[in-house]
């Protein structure tokens, strides 16, 4: 049998760059806690910013459908002046609510910006009448206010954080809270 010929190392295959990508991803992740990226994460996550008479309120891309202009709307006997009837949005029926009245007990004027936030709880859509849907706002964790005590009583309930940006409050409004609010849900009068 003869010798084999020693073999040379073969050179290595450069990398392709979605690896480099990889390999740096599992470095990262090795010195920064995964609950560390995700909180960052959030942070930099675009809200929806709206107006709703003095307040400048957020809400969550995840729990916005769509926004619509404020669509015909057939009143429904029996419900609470706050429900202002249901819509018929793309063949799906919709109720439309005056959330400004829930909240305060004040009708919203329906101003020609007027438009409705449909947010969604399961296969249900809402729509939230608002004044005006400004645009999508970012904040980072030195604007949050430490303490959402200054915010209205009827608001509160449903505010998770607030923040500040040149000298105006934002105040990130819980959808969910909304929808799971039995309050909201009964309606009738």
């Amino acid at each position: 049998m003869a010798d084999a010929a020693p073999t040379t190392p073969a050179a290595p295959l450069p990398l392709h760059p979605f690896d480099i990508l990889l390999q740096l991803d599992q470095r990262i992740r090795a010195r920064i806690p995964v609950a560390a990226v995700s909180a960052q994460l959030s942070e930099i996550r675009g809200r929806l910013a709206v107006r709703l008479s003095s307040w400048n309120l957020l809400f969550s891309m995840d729990d916005v459908a769509e926004i619509v202009p404020l669509p015909r709307i057939t009143r429904v006997p029996g419900v609470k002046r706050w429900l202002l009837g249901i819509a018929n949005l793309r063949g799906k029926v919709i109720s439309v609510s005056d959330l400004r009245d829930f909240l305060t007990e004040r009708p919203t004027t329906q101003l020609p910006s007027s438009q409705a936030v449909v947010v969604r709880a399961g296969d249900w859509d809402y729509g939230l009448l608002v004044d005006e849907v400004i645009g999508m706002r970012h904040f980072g964790p030195q604007q949050r206010l430490a303490t959402l005590d200054s915010i209205e009583a009827g608001l509160r309930p449903y505010v998770a954080e607030a923040f500040v940006n040149d000298g105006q409050s934002w105040l990130a409004f819980d959808a969910a809270k909304l929808l799971a609010d039995p309050r909201f849900l009964q309606a009738s009068q």
